[in-house]
């Protein structure tokens, strides 16, 4: 059963919602796409759930709405994947790129087909028959591809030898959204001595500054590094021209230039400093040349002005290796200064060492070769200190956890700076929940200058570039993008990574007479890149509809670290391709991550994950607590009652909290739906119109107004807690408080009864509104419920086969009768006067139920509580037997002035000490006494007049139904 209630509410509910609500409502929720490479985890479940709960509502509201999953499929964790797993002859290091790419594709294709049926299971609809993958859809891949030229011929695209940050361990280039930063990431931090040359001009420089004569000594430069690795690949030093520098001398180290700001921790390192001259500008130095204490030869090398060298750290004079820096490589452009990148893709010194350094070729730079390099240096006594465990934040590649290296290579990029204003401009008219998200995004977005969109593995799609086989120059060219991405539809993506003796055919025709040898290039864009295209899908396929709407989506929503990813990535390639101002998106949703009960995130190297799967069918544990599985409705409740813009705490309280809400839902279901069954006597037919219910029933519609208006402004707000909250609270009200009144009209009045018929009718509309609040929620549920509800109860035909085929169900404004709260408000403190009574009584063992007593409220007469109190007593419905007695679920209610209770405890049996409050301003006195007559043995009223017997209702009850039987 089910599962058919779960294809109902997926694929029935989906599908009838296209053909059937208005195009031009459209909503679109874009998937941001899960990577396809491993299990599910509670992560995916919070993400899925919570764009579900998103759509169901707009379907509820009658739009339209569109939501593709999508997966993204390239990249490296996926290639690696497979070639760990592999195990058949063929070493992973002998596959070609063909077969790597029909290994991984495979690999995600199984694992889309896995994460699919999961998500499903959880009750999520959309085109799953129809889904978006990065991959095999050639379409996907084309529309990525047109994007690429449409940046290159607007000058976005370009080629450059300069240092990016690189994984060994993957042997690829990452952009800064596939870092994480570890804060206890500790190097080997060193001091470095640099020749000064021209030492006689230095001489005469610091006799003019300081009249310290330093002739005779050699000077050198001191420098401070946590990357001393990089020294081989040294081409100047920068200094700060506004900072002041000092002459120092060293028993050990000798002759030393550093900032006079940090002389003192300096001399905490390396010893005692006695000053020889000082206040020396660094703008002073800059005219200055030395020389590598590792080169063989004694190449000048300059000592340049940058803003970046503070005072926070070091020696004030800054190391660059402009091959291994981003600031370095920045500040020696300046000055035509080529970047020297002496490492290869697996994080080893290549043959590219400068003269004189050979010994370092193959070694590890972050292991033989880094402690080679201090030999060397202590060799030469350039090396002055070694601290080898320094800690400091320090970047890693997010998918292998290791440390990077910074490494100049020929890489593609981005040209962000000609974008990016325009971006973050178009953000202003975009909405975020959080709000801090908007900040995010922008500043994320804001600080990039360019981004390198290329990696160098085989899954992936490819860079459609060729090089001159000569020079290695690019042709690129929108004539030769273009009959690239043409044979690519004809002959297939992955005919471009294989090994082709002619290669002619991905040559346009212009250029295979220009005398150059081409071959094709090997790069794949970053997935990054892939995925944030994806808007082109929503393009294509509602590009027409969406022209005069805000903008092309209305929502993304994805984790809080995609302001680094797949928000910017999308951002950078829509603006750069659209001129229109606008962003991809209307609303930015992000939610947190999950974590477990202690505040650590959920992580498999932990041992802390839950698979969602277990919590919905299995027997799970949180801290060594066994839990019981809660269902699909359990799960997806426990999503909504969390406030997801905030990290998620998996906690044995939260699904407990679950357990309790699930069950109290699914009895009121049960509860509402028991009183409709049809008798012999009776079969409910029609409402009763709003002007013939008593106050008690016009009060509970109008705690149900209240609970659809708020409802609705929090779904509004994607405010989910705050839905669940709303509900919880009116559950427990009609629970605690209108269930209990309306036991005897439902169990002991005739069943035709006005009295009876008012209170199904008010259960007809609290199915009908929580039907309409808890759908998006837990649709699986509420189609349960509906499944068997009479049409008498949905209000709908039955061909309505669904509550989000009735839509939402918009409370009249009849109901809103603020007078008619306002006077609950005050009898609801009297009825909590009452129960304290009723619960002295009950201790005492006056009572066993509330029936066993009668209550008497006294003040003085003319006041307005005791208006309030005369009216409700004798007014309270059109049928003759209700009273105050029913809202406080007692046999009797009283209503005495303050001069004629005086004897009230000589004329019962028993009775409470009375408690007072002021309603209305004036004093009330409530008393729980014993009833006045006797208890009916079928309605449990004390109302009969004699014992043993029914009571006169009762009795004319009984009659009507005999002599319907005798019919």
């Amino acid at each position: 059963m089910q599962e058919q209630f779960l294809s109902v509410i997926s694929d029935q509910v989906y599908n009838w919602q296209k053909e059937n609500l208005p195009e031009n409502s459209l909503f679109i929720l874009h998937d941001g796409p899960p990577y396809a490479n491993a299990d599910v985890h509670v992560g995916h479940a919070v993400n899925r759930i919570i764009k579900d709960m998103i759509i169901r509502y707009q379907v509820m509201q009658g739009r339209r709405v569109s939501y593709i999953p999508g997966w993204d499929c390239h990249g490296l964790p996926i290639e690696l994947k497979v070639l760990e797993s592999l195990e058949y002859s063929k070493k992973a290091s002998q596959l070609t790129p063909v077969e790597i790419r029909k290994l991984a594709r495979q690999h995600a294709e199984n694992t889309i087909t896995k994460q699919m049926s999961s998500f499903k299971e959880w009750g999520t609809m959309g085109e799953w028959e129809n889904p978006y993958k990065t991959m095999t859809d050639p379409d996907y891949e084309i529309r990525q591809l047109e994007v690429f030229r449409l940046m290159v011929n607007a000058g976005v695209i370009y080629r450059r030898f300069r240092p990016v940050y690189w994984s060994c361990q993957s042997h690829t280039a990452l952009a800064e959204a596939e870092l994480e930063y570890a804060p206890q990431h500790r190097s080997t931090a060193v001091y470095v001595k640099f020749p000064l040359l021209t030492p006689d001009e230095f001489v005469r420089l610091v006799k003019e500054q300081s009249d310290v004569d330093i002739s005779g000594k050699p000077v050198h430069v001191l420098v401070w590094t946590t990357t001393p690795w990089t020294i081989p690949a040294n081409k100047a030093i920068a200094v700060n021209p506004e900072m002041m520098y000092q002459v120092v001398s060293s028993d050990t180290h000798g002759v030393l230039i550093l900032a006079e700001s940090r002389a003192g921790s300096v001399s905490d390192d390396l010893g005692p400093l006695r000053v020889l001259a000082g206040s020396i500008p660094g703008s002073a130095l800059t005219s200055f040349g030395y020389t590598h204490p590792l080169h063989s030869n004694t190449v000048t090398q300059s000592i340049l002005p940058a803003d970046f060298v503070t005072s926070d750290a070091g020696t004030g004079l800054v190391h660059c290796a402009p091959g291994h820096g981003m600031e370095d490589y920045l500040v020696c452009q300046k000055y035509g200064i080529e970047p020297c990148s002496p490492v290869n893709e697996y994080g080893e010194y290549d043959a590219s060492v400068p003269a004189g350094l050979e010994i370092l070729i193959g070694k590890s730079v972050f292991k033989d070769g880094q402690s080679t390099v201090l030999k060397l240096l202590a060799e030469v006594d350039a090396l002055a200190g070694v601290n080898s465990g320094y800690q400091h934040k320090y970047p890693y590649d997010w998918r292998s956890k290791k440390p990077v290296i910074i490494r100049a290579t020929a890489q593609w990029f981005a040209d962000l700076g000609s974008i990016k204003d325009k971006a973050v401009a178009s953000l202003d008219n975009v909405d975020f929940l959080p709000e801090t998200g908007k900040h995010r995004l922008k500043s994320f977005t804001g600080e990039r200058s360019e981004w390198c969109i290329s990696r160098q593995r085989a899954w992936g799609v490819p860079i459609p570039v060729l090089y001159d086989s000569t020079t290695g120059d690019a042709l690129l060219t929108d004539t030769s993008i273009e009959y690239i991405i043409n044979e690519i539809k004809e002959v297939g993506i992955d005919t471009w990574f294989a090994e082709e003796d002619d290669i002619r055919h991905w040559i346009a025709p212009e250029y295979r007479e220009d005398g150059k040898n081409y071959v094709k290039g090997q790069d794949t864009m970053d997935v990054w890149f892939d995925s944030g295209t994806s808007w082109t899908l929503i393009q294509e396929k509602y590009g027409s509809l969406r022209e005069k709407e805000k903008n092309l989506v209305d929502v993304y929503i994805e984790g809080s670290d995609q302001h680094r990813g797949w928000f910017q990535s999308s951002l950078l390639t829509y603006t750069a391709t659209h001129r229109n101002g606008k962003a991809p998106f209307s609303t930015v949703l992000t939610h947190g991550f999950t974590l477990d009960a202690k505040g650590r995130k959920m992580s498999k190297s932990l041992g802390n994950v839950i698979a969602p799967g277990a919590i919905a069918w299995d027997k799970f544990k949180i801290d060594k607590v066994m839990m019981q599985p809660i269902g699909v409705s359990g799960l997806r409740l426990w999503v909504a009652q969390n406030d997801y813009t905030t990290d998620i705490s998996v906690s044995v309280e939260s699904f407990k909290r679950v357990q309790d809400s699930l069950s109290k839902l699914r009895r009121t279901f049960k509860y509402i739906l028991g009183n409709f069954k049809p008798t012999p006597f009776f079969k409910y037919e029609k409402d009763v119109p709003y002007g013939e219910l008593g106050p008690i029933d016009q009060n509970a519609l109008y705690g149900l107004y209240e609970l659809e208006k708020s409802v609705k402004a929090h779904y509004d707000n994607f405010a989910f807690n705050r839905v669940v909250q709303a509900i919880n609270k009116n559950v427990a009200e009609l629970s605690s408080s209108y269930f209990q009144v309306i036991k005897s009209r439902l169990y002991t009045d005739h069943p035709s009864s006005l009295s009876r018929g008012t209170a199904l009718t008010v259960l007809a509309h609290i199915f009908r509104t929580y039907a309409s609040v808890l759908s998006p929620i837990i649709p699986l549920l509420t189609q349960e419920a509906w499944h068997h509800a009479p049409c008498c109860v949905t209000g709908q035909n039955e061909d309505v086969f669904s509550p989000f085929v009735a839509g939402w169900y918009e409370t009249p404004e009849e109901w809103n009768n603020e007078k008619l709260r306002h006077d609950f408000l005050q009898l609801s403190q009297i009825r909590d006067a009452v129960n304290d009574g009723l619960e002295v009584a009950r201790k005492s063992g006056n009572i066993g139920t509330s029936l066993d007593a009668g209550v008497v409220l006294s003040t003085e007469p003319g006041t307005n509580a005791f208006e309030l109190l005369q009216s409700y007593k004798t007014m309270l419905t059109a049928f003759a037997e209700a009273h105050l007695a029913e809202y406080f679920v007692t046999s009797e209610v009283t209503v005495l002035t303050g001069r004629a209770d005086s004897d009230l405890s000589t004329a019962r049996r028993w009775s409470s000490i009375p408690k007072e409050l002021t309603i209305l301003g004036s004093r009330v006195k409530s008393t729980v006494v014993s009833p006045s007559w006797h208890k009916c043995p079928r309605c449990w009223h004390w109302n009969a007049k004699k014992e043993s017997e029914v009571c006169a209702e009762c009795a004319e009850t009984v009659k009507s139904m005999h002599e319907f039987n005798a019919l």
